[in-house]
């Protein structure tokens, strides 16, 4: 007897970008993954195909403050004057700051968030435009506050942050996920190796808890390392997410199952 084997169009596809990644490879030879990728992602592929992603603590999310910091201080420095118009932006931002620690605004609650932002500036344009003048009162209100601060606080306040950020970004060093062709890895360190997860059956996806903290975070969000229905893991607040896709969606791709004709 004999048993035939017939490739399907997917099968001659597939077998051709293979041929092309090997000879793309052969022309410019891969360079290995490295820990520093962590912090500097790479988007080409790697060699033996590893990844390294790790999350990054919640404080990093105020380095706008650290900004609005540094600029005030200098800006009061060169002027010699304490500026209401800083103490504004400086209440602002860390403001907004602590909510993005507060609460999560997914997709669908941050259009809802614009929204009403939008329907509330326009019910104040229309209530000024009849001549009500008890919006035009809260507004004269909050703006007879003036939020003054020194420049030795503003450097005060920068500087805890800019510690408490450097603190915060060796965290990542000390923990971990290494992402290879065949296991997703976390490591603790010192002690080393601490978790695998076979990757046999599982699927990977960028999940965007929050919208703000993609845009702090410059496309930021959370790794879901998922079987059938059951979350396995969970990467939290990974800068620079959106970058670092691409180089996982080759990872995940780089398995194939190839069926090779047989004759009996």
């Amino acid at each position: 007897m004999h048993n035939k084997c017939s490739l399907t169009r997917a099968d001659i596809i597939m077998n051709e970008k293979e041929k092309s990644v090997r000879d793309s490879v052969a022309q410019n030879p891969l360079k290995p993954a490295s820990l520093r990728e962590i912090y500097f992602p790479r988007r080409g592929a790697r060699a033996q195909g590893t990844v390294y992603v790790a999350s990054f603590p919640p404080i990093l999310y105020f380095w706008p403050t650290i900004i609005v910091c540094v600029a005030a201080a200098l800006s009061q420095t060169a002027s010699g004057t304490d500026s209401v118009i800083a103490g504004w932006f400086f209440v602002g931002v860390l403001t907004l700051n602590f909510i993005v620690l507060a609460h999560d605004f997914d997709q669908k609650q941050f259009i809802i968030l614009m929204l009403a932002v939008i329907v509330l500036g326009l019910l104040g344009w229309i209530v000024n435009l009849y001549g009500h003048t008890f919006l035009r009162t809260a507004v004269n209100w909050i703006l007879s506050f003036r939020p003054i601060l020194s420049t030795d606080t503003y450097l005060l306040v920068g500087g805890v942050l800019i510690v408490l950020c450097a603190l915060g970004s060796m965290s990542p060093l000390l923990s971990y996920w290494k992402l290879e062709q065949n296991e997703f890895i976390h490591y603790s360190q010192p002690a080393g190796r601490d978790r695998s997860i076979a990757r046999a059956q599982c699927s990977v996806y960028k999940e965007i808890p929050d919208i703000f903290e993609y845009i702090l975070f410059f496309g930021g969000g959370s790794l879901v390392i998922r079987r059938n229905d059951q979350v396995l893991a969970t990467i939290p607040n990974i800068p620079f997410l959106s970058f670092r896709m691409p180089a996982i969606e080759t990872l995940l791709g780089e398995t194939r199952v190839i069926v090779e004709p047989g004759g009996a």
